[in-house]
């Protein structure tokens, strides 16, 4: 649903936008006799304020002339008789008006423009107010609704995979409801976290990791995934300082603005339902060793060490393909309800959906219920209230996978393909079967995770319309959210560490709370044909809080399961609270002369409980200009075919993402010996203070062929310093480490985006094609540390990625693979030195390979005909490097006992022979983790296709609706990448994930989905 762009900003926008061409109305016969003149205003239909830079031209001569800044016209020496004019301008329809002429006389024709519903005259949210897009001068960057409505996703940051220039979504895994790592313009934190902000109808989110169970899995749920897709409207992205420095201390990372959906006026009342079908499956499966292949070459690797063969014949008469017992095809179901509409004094919007998705892992779904109301109220001639809330139910059926070394996914990997499904362990294969590790099978039937969550969000907003230019805003919002998580571990899995305990039970519970107030006022200084100057101030104050229990047993008698109450014992148990305040005031000014020369400048002061009170309050300013250039008098014979607008932005942003006490010195309780007494837990900094980010963007807006190419390119310079680290201390402090400012890291590169009218039917109902592709070119690098060390970070204990000056933030750190030599088969590594070696230390380790990719971006088609309609969407990456961590068992010579992958049957099996894969034998040195797991991360993936067909109204009518679609998608539907691994597009890390970026250890197989859908309205 598009935006409805309110009156008073048309005043703003005498705008540069894409220009939709009218039917041309052919021109009469130009009579010799002797000319005239025509003149005449051409004015706005919304505001009534002139309009420069019109095209005004005869058809089929060389006549023409431009509209001043007044909006009139002067056209000479124009034939007497009918004559046809043809008035365009980029962002308003193109017109054409006869008018009959006098020999040697004048005509007036004045004409009455209407802003075309372009890229440029779109309205975007800013923060604390909203622009139409000609008039904005920073890097924002916006979809609608219709770019995410009916795609079978489960979360909005999904949905924006691939759509936006400058914004990197990677999938992470494919385990329902959990969240994707959204980086805006590339990571620019090592501790302080790298997701954007995410702004509701005016209130911030509640953001980070709110569970206490991880150990399960390395992904995390994440609350942007309580929102409903189909409740949005419209989501703009502030990508640049300038945009988001009114957001202060939290925008370095980027803001997303997301605004729902809201009831429109006329006496009447609008019914929508949507509902939708699924079905679910793995989109790749593993290419694994078979039973056959995997004896021999087990086998194989004992004769290469001279042992014994370590399985018998026969062994291999089973063969199980565990992939296969826990992979499912799943079932996925979407309802939306919604009724919206109103007087011009109340209008409503009121939805509710129900989504239910199973996982393609057996043992795992997720399902959401949510509604929403949305109430404007003309309470007065000049008082408006405004209410929003939002509530959330969402149930999440968890299973062990990512980092998890005993799951389902793991174990369905590692197991050795002889081993049985089923056996005398409770029905299934365990410890009398030899099986290697617990039954995948048997975990999933037994054991569970459920998180629970409830999540209210909402605001209460009063405008006040003090007079024709100041308007005076108070908003108070709150977001209240509930976990409940309950994990049972049943002891009738073999060889899971809950057999030897009896079972074991853990519950957790989370309550977080944000409450919001603020006040600001909007007021036109000035309001002219020539200039105008908009002023916003404000203030606001945010608490936060939360509070948190835990409690696990183990020890659980014959059909007394899952609570904790009826553990025969606490194994462990902790609670507590924390909160934190910040405290903002912030203005910005805009002003514009002629809708031609844009500047805006920002300010804004946060002051954080989390730092000290040295540095508790930060400052951030911002300032950008635009010049839309197109509408320069020297510019006329381009502004008929074409429009420019050059903008230019700097600007500084902040990060405080850390714990709430960084800055003080903590002590926790600590009994000894059964006596209740104190510990020191965390050294305090005083002098803390907030990243900060300092941004520099130079883009243009480009228009041509009368806004059927349009151009959006931007290169930005990013410069992040006093970085929030936790740097270690001497252990003879009594601490290990202490958060400070130390490091910097720096952002660089270009994102485009290009919208293309293919083809454009003259008249309604015809063939048309529109293409929409971004790319975005990023180069990130670690210029500053503390002392100038490396950090590293670790999976799972083993080092993989490493903070280090000159280097990509997430750099691999492992040993550097060299070759085998065809004389022994040995992997051979090289030393720090530069020489070879078969057995590689600690002081080799290197760096192995670039997470992050040279470039990625997104792909959309979209065809229609009559009432058929197609949309064809590829997302690319391209660059980027995955360490798939599974090969340390799974590619490891035949060191562990674990299934290999297939393209170990490539293996050095003699003298002379040349390849990368290693001997078999725990000695050949193919066990070291280095570059030889290090994969190309680069793929196109066919992200989704969808059909759609529109009911003919008739049709459409009999089922007492005025409009009724019927659709088929297809989402994940192939993805070109030469990774081993389920998905090129990985982090077993998860979401918040700062310094380990594309790790693939065990993660979660994206699902290729196809749903069919209904959409109707009356």
């Amino acid at each position: 649903m598009s935006a409805r762009i309110p009156p008073r900003w048309h005043r703003l926008a005498v705008a540069i936008a894409v220009a939709a061409l009218a039917v041309v109305i052919r021109p009469q016969p130009l009579h010799a006799q002797a000319p005239g003149t025509i003149r005449g205003v051409v004015t706005d239909s919304s505001t009534g304020r002139p309009v420069a830079s019109v095209q005004v031209s005869i058809p089929g001569s060389t006549r023409g002339t431009v509209t001043n800044d007044a909006g009139t016209y002067s056209l000479t020496g124009v034939p007497s008789g009918s004559v046809t004019l043809r008035l365009q301008r980029i962002g308003y329809t193109a017109i054409s008006r006869t008018v009959t002429l006098s020999a040697g006389g004048t005509a007036t024709l004045d004409v009455v423009l209407s802003p075309a519903a372009t890229v440029l005259t779109t309205v975007v949210a800013t923060g604390y107010g909203s622009s139409q897009r000609a008039t904005v001068s920073a890097a924002i960057a916006s979809v609608d609704s219709t770019t995410f409505a009916r795609l079978p996703v489960t979360s909005i940051d999904n949905a924006l995979q691939g759509r936006i220039a400058g914004v990197q979504v990677m999938q992470n895994s494919g385990e329902p409801g959990t969240g994707v790592s959204v980086r805006v313009r590339g990571p620019a934190s090592l501790n302080a976290g790298n997701q954007p902000l995410y702004v509701v109808d005016g209130v911030p989110m509640l953001q980070g990791t709110f569970e206490q169970i991880t150990s399960t899995s390395g992904q995390r749920m994440t609350p942007i995934s309580a929102l409903n897709p189909d409740d949005i409207a419209s989501i703009d992205v502030l990508k640049d300082a300038a945009a988001a420095a009114i957001y202060g201390s939290r925008g370095s990372n980027g803001v997303v603005l997301i605004t729902t959906k809201r009831g429109a006026g006329g006496n009447r009342f609008r019914f929508n339902i949507s509902s939708s079908l699924g079905s679910q499956s793995v989109e790749k499966k593993l290419d694994l060793l078979n039973a056959s292949q995997y004896v021999t070459l087990m086998n194989e690797g004992r004769a290469n060490q001279g042992q014994t063969p370590l399985f018998a014949a026969g062994t291999d008469s089973i063969n199980t393909d565990w992939q296969d017992a826990v992979f499912q095809s799943a079932p996925m179901s979407d309802v939306q309800l919604s009724v919206s509409g109103g007087t011009d004094r109340l209008r409503m919007f009121l939805s509710g959906a129900n989504v239910s998705q199973k996982g393609v892992v057996i043992g795992s779904q997720y399902q959401r219920q949510t509604m929403r109301l949305n109430v404007d109220a003309q309470a007065a001639p000049k008082l408006s209230l405004i209410g929003s809330v939002g509530l959330t139910r969402e149930s999440n059926d968890r299973v062990p996978g990512d980092l998890n070394v005993d799951g389902i996914i793991t174990n369905a990997i590692s197991l050795q393909p002889f081993s049985p499904i089923r056996g005398t362990s409770f029905g299934y294969g365990g410890i009398a079967q030899n099986l290697l590790y617990s039954n995948p099978v048997a975990y999933a039937a037994y054991s569970s995770l459920n998180s629970r969550t409830l999540r209210a969000l909402g605001n209460l907003e009063a405008r006040f319309t003090a007079t024709d230019r100041l308007t005076i805003t108070g908003r108070a919002g709150a977001d209240v959210y509930a976990v409940d998580e309950l994990r049972w571990r049943s002891p009738k899995v073999d060889r899971a560490a809950s057999s030897s305990v009896g079972g074991e039970g853990v519950s957790g519970r989370t309550n977080a709370t944000r409450y919001v107030t603020e006040a600001f006022g909007n007021y036109d200084l000035i309001r002219t044909d020539a200039q105008q100057l908009q002023l916003t101030a404000g203030s606001s104050m945010e608490l936060n809080n939360s509070d948190f229990n835990y409690v696990s047993g183990t020890g659980f008698p014959t059909g007394f399961e899952r609570y904790v109450r009826n553990a025969a014992a606490v194994s462990s148990f902790d609670g507590g609270a924390t909160e934190n305040t910040l405290v903002s005031y912030f203005a910005r000014a805009n002003w514009s002369a002629r809708d031609r020369y844009l500047l805006s400048a920002s300010f804004r002061t946060d002051g954080s409980s989390r730092f000290g009170s040295a540095n508790r309050y930060g400052q951030f300013m911002a300032a950008s200009g635009a010049w839309t250039i197109s509408d320069e008098a020297f510019m006329s014979g381009l502004a008929r075919h074409a429009s420019l607008k050059l903008r230019g932005s700097y600007g500084t942003t902040g990060n405080q993402g850390i714990s709430d006490f960084a800055s003080r010195t903590l002590a926790t309780a600590q009994s000894y010996t059964g006596v209740t007494g104190l510990a020191n837990s965390t050294l305090g900094n005083p002098n803390l203070k907030w990243e900060l980010t300092k941004e520099t963007d130079i883009g243009a807006d480009i228009g041509v062929l009368g806004g059927r190419v349009n151009l959006n390119v931007d290169w930005y310079n990013r410069a992040t310093s006093n970085l929030l680290v936790q740097r270690p201390v001497p252990a003879t402090s009594g601490y290990t480490s202490v958060w400070d400012n130390v490091g910097a890291i720096k952002n660089s590169g270009f994102d485009l985006a290009l919208q293309t009218q293919n083809v454009r039917s003259a008249k309604p109902g015809g063939f048309e094609w529109t293409t929409d592709l971004n790319v975005t070119f990023n180069k990130n690098e670690v210029t500053e540390l503390y002392d100038g060390l490396p950090i590293t970070a670790t999976v799972s204990g083993r080092v993989t990625s490493v903070a280090a000056v000159g280097q990509p933030l997430g750099t691999f750190f492992v040993y550097k693979f060299l070759r085998v030599d065809p004389a022994t088969g040995n992997a051979l590594y090289r030393k720090a030195d530069g020489t070879e070696t078969l057995a590689p230390v600690a002081a080799d380790l290197a760096y192995g390979g670039n997470p992050q990719p040279k470039y990625f971006g997104g792909l959309t088609n979209t065809f229609t005909w009559g009432n058929l309609d197609l949309k064809g969407f590829l997302q690319f990456s391209q660059g980027g490097k995955v360490l798939n961590l599974a090969r340390i068992f799974m590619d490891d010579g035949g060191n562990s006992r674990d299934n290999k992958y297939a393209s170990v049957l490539n293996r050095w099996q003699k003298a002379g022979d040349i390849t990368d894969q290693p001997r078999m034998g725990s000695t050949g040195g193919a066990r070291f983790l280095s570059t030889r797991f290090v994969e190309d991360g680069s793929f196109a993936r066919l992200q989704e296709v969808t059909v759609g067909y529109r009911l003919p109204a008739a049709l459409a009518r009999s089922m007492r609706a005025d409009n009724a679609r019927l659709y088929f998608s297809g989402r994940n539907l192939i993805t070109w990448s030469d990774y081993m691994g389920f998905n090129p597009d990985v982090n077993s890390n998860g979401a918040n994930a700062n310094t380990v970026m594309g790790v693939d250890y065990y993660a979660y197989p994206l699902a290729r989905t196809f749903t069919f859908g209904i959409t109707a309205g009356w």
